[in-house]
């Protein structure tokens, strides 16, 4: 495992230092809101969802990162929209995020509604401009908005909102309803991250079809060991989990079931997928 840690740490220092220059902004942006989206972005991150853009984009053939890298960052910044907004009052009204104060705590509310929009209208600007064949570009960004959209990431946080425990009652969802809420609110957009990487690389329609299998299992897995981690936590009492449906033991039952699924699907495509082949087991058997 050690060598595919040293590239996973390589490519996120790559994505790091094209996050750090597409938040270079000049006088049109305002300070104030410069600063916001930089602390949200520039934290403590995994990069997970870029670099697994890149590790389909290299599968897939792709050769020329300049045209892969403004996706990388675009993903990034849609994915920290989605976590400022998570953390709102109306939300999950966290406090921290990623062993930090979380955006609307570090400045205000209203900032980090801002800043969120900003980040994603910004990355929808990061596509347009990025080098490439344009029929590429559109099938990309076709497949990130169709994952964050109200049948996505948008959907499942409504769905997430409304499976939300009442403190002092019992979790009444059912393992099935909060296994669609993931697939939503986490797998759309972890498979889109996936599929977009090779839709720039060249991949065909066929491959595109099973890495967006592929990547929907590992979205899910990426889920269930959130909650497995964690489980433990007073936050997490009121939240609909897999764990809440089905308890510990089962939950890593089917965390170990889609792990399996991901990496078959990936190995089915050939050797120049090992890297991938290789994410559902690190995903399984993370720490944080």
């Amino acid at each position: 495992m050690s060598d595919l840690k040293r590239a996973v740490e390589s490519d996120r220092r790559l994505v790091d230092a094209r996050l750090r220059r597409d938040l270079r902004f000049g006088r049109d942006v305002p300070p104030r809101l410069a600063a916001a989206m930089r602390y949200a972005v520039l934290g403590p991150g995994k990069r997970v969802r870029p670099i697994l853009t890149l590790a389909a984009f290299r599968a897939a053939g792709g050769r020329d990162l300049a045209a892969v890298l403004p996706f990388c960052a675009g993903i990034e910044f849609i994915h920290t929209f989605s976590l400022i907004h998570d953390d709102l009052p109306s939300m999950d009204d966290d406090d921290f995020r990623r062993g930090r104060p979380s955006l609307h705590r570090r400045f205000d509310e209203a900032t980090a509604i801002l800043a969120a929009d900003g980040l994603f209208a910004y990355a929808f600007e990061l596509f347009a401009r990025a080098p490439g064949p344009a029929e590429r570009k559109v099938e990309a960004v076709r497949a990130i908005g169709s994952a964050v959209g109200p049948s996505g990431m948008t959907g499942g946080q409504m769905l997430d909102m409304d499976e939300a425990r009442i403190p002092g009652t019992e979790v009444r969802s059912s393992a099935s309803r909060v296994l669609e809420t993931y697939r939503k609110k986490t797998a759309e957009f972890i498979a889109a991250a996936v599929v977009v990487g090779a839709v720039l690389g060249g991949a065909t329609p066929a491959v595109q079809r099973k890495l967006r299998q592929a990547g929907l299992a590992l979205g899910i897995l990426f889920q269930m060991t959130d909650d497995l981690l964690d489980a433990d936590q007073a936050s997490e009492a009121d939240q609909a989990t897999m764990i809440s449906a089905l308890g510990s033991a089962r939950t890593v039952s089917r965390a170990e079931s889609q792990a399996r699924k991901s990496e078959r699907l990936f190995r089915s495509l050939g050797a120049e997928y090992k890297v991938l082949v290789r994410f559902p087991d690190m995903v399984l058997h993370r720490r944080s």
